[in-house]
């Protein structure tokens, strides 16, 4: 990939949102004492995979031809392949350091978000029908199974509070919020097989589907359904040898949404045999039923969608970590995985350092999520009240973007009020 095109795979990402790396966001837990009051806006888009690269999914997005890219994608398919998208931005305002009878210390957070995740699981057969079709598999089942496919977004207006001095050091916090569902289209397909006749003369499919889907005509994208969700975190500090050090734990977005009455669902387990239609001459042609063909009807017939109000829980994260002081910088080591997310668990080793006049930077090495490998860097600059901070994740998918899968970036911009 040329630089031109990490450029604008960046560009992408980093115009349509602004978010930071965790909900429990450093400003609202620590009091940065340069005032009483705080506002934050934040955002980021994260794309990463174990098998779809860079350059595939740069052009699938943008719509280049990808028949030079395929090739790279298939050789590295595996019988389980991940694939996962974030798109997450808002606005939070931090009230510091308020006291009940004087004696513990709260910080108070109010902020409106709006999160969206796509996540697929995927099998290799999946890939390789939809990017070189059917005639491969002469003879043979493919494997369309187990795939799942969840596409969520929602809206999230959060309210909490944090004890700063929590049964001494330690630090609790809870948060609720309200969630506004806007989009959801959810795939299960437990078991399924495409059987292709040798002779092209059939094909055969058995699935085992299950199928959740938001209405998408015009006038029902926004508000689909209404829930709610809670965060909780703790943190407390800890001494290893002469070293100091605090460990965190945090669970965001624990909740569910309910979709409205004029929600799709469909839940089938069915085997269906296509043979095409038999014309005995041309003039046969007006005779046919080709109504009875149209994308409509097919779906009536072999994929009846009833409306139902049902609900579904979020992507939740589960996440700790241990911040040890090494003296000149600090070592962080930390785990999260995502329930509902089709991720694995991600571990990583992180290396923080302040500089003088103001700067900060952190590299992260991690294994794991949607892709296998990762590597983040992150800058911070403090200027009086106000801090920007940068970062980039998933390096060796814009550094080797024929061979990995991975683009992400992410900015917040903070200032306190005296």
């Amino acid at each position: 990939m040329k630089c031109s095109r990490v450029v604008s795979l960046i560009f992408l990402l980093i115009i349509p949102a602004l978010s930071s790396y965790a909900q429990w966001d450093e400003a609202i837990v620590h009091n940065p004492a340069e005032g009483k009051y705080l506002l934050g806006v934040y955002g980021n888009a994260d794309y990463s995979s174990s098998a779809v690269t860079s350059t595939f999914a740069q052009n699938f997005v943008l719509g280049g031809n990808m028949d030079n890219y395929k090739d790279q994608v298939s050789a590295k398919l595996k019988n389980a392949n991940r694939l996962g998208y974030s798109l997450n931005y808002g606005i939070f305002g931090v009230l510091y350091n308020d006291t009940i009878k004087g004696k513990r210390a709260f910080n108070f957070f109010v902020a409106l978000r709006h999160k969206a995740y796509l996540n697929i699981n995927f099998p290799a057969d999946v890939f390789k029908i939809a990017f070189y079709g059917n005639a491969p598999y002469a003879g043979q089942n493919a494997k369309l199974s187990p795939f799942n496919l969840n596409n969520i977004s929602y809206q999230q207006l959060e309210v909490g509070s944090i004890c700063t001095n929590f049964g001494g050091k330690a630090k609790f916090g809870m948060g609720i919020s309200f969630l506004s569902g806007q989009q959801l289209q959810s795939i299960n397909l437990s078991s399924g097989s495409l059987y292709t006749d040798p002779t092209g003369q059939y094909i055969q499919l058995n699935s085992d589907l299950k199928y959740n889907s938001t209405d998408s005509t015009p006038g029902h994208t926004y508000f689909n359904g209404y829930g709610a969700s809670m965060d909780f975190y703790f943190n407390a500090p800890y001494k290893l040898g002469k070293k100091n050090g605090v460990i965190t734990m945090s669970i965001t977005d624990l909740g569910f949404i309910n979709w409205n009455k004029k929600s799709l669902s469909y839940n089938k387990d069915t085997s269906y045999t296509y043979s095409g239609i038999t014309v005995d001459g041309l003039t046969a042609l007006q005779n046919a039923s080709f109504n009875n063909l149209s994308k409509d009807s097919l779906q009536n017939k072999y994929f009846p969608l009833a409306k139902k109000s049902f609900y579904t829980n979020i992507p939740t994260t589960l996440s700790i970590n241990t911040n040890t002081d090494m003296g000149n910088m600090h070592l962080e080591v930390g785990f999260w995985y995502i329930f509902n997310g089709n991720s694995l668990g991600y571990a990583y080793l992180q290396g923080d350092k302040n500089f003088s006049h103001g700067w900060f930077a952190d590299l992260q090495l991690g294994y794991g999520g949607y892709s296998t490998y990762n590597a983040s860097l992150g800058i911070a600059k403090q200027v009086k009240s106000t801090a920007i901070k940068i970062g980039i994740n998933h390096l060796q998918g814009l550094v080797l973007p024929n061979k990995m899968g991975g683009a992400g970036v992410m900015i917040e911009f903070l200032h306190a009020f005296k």
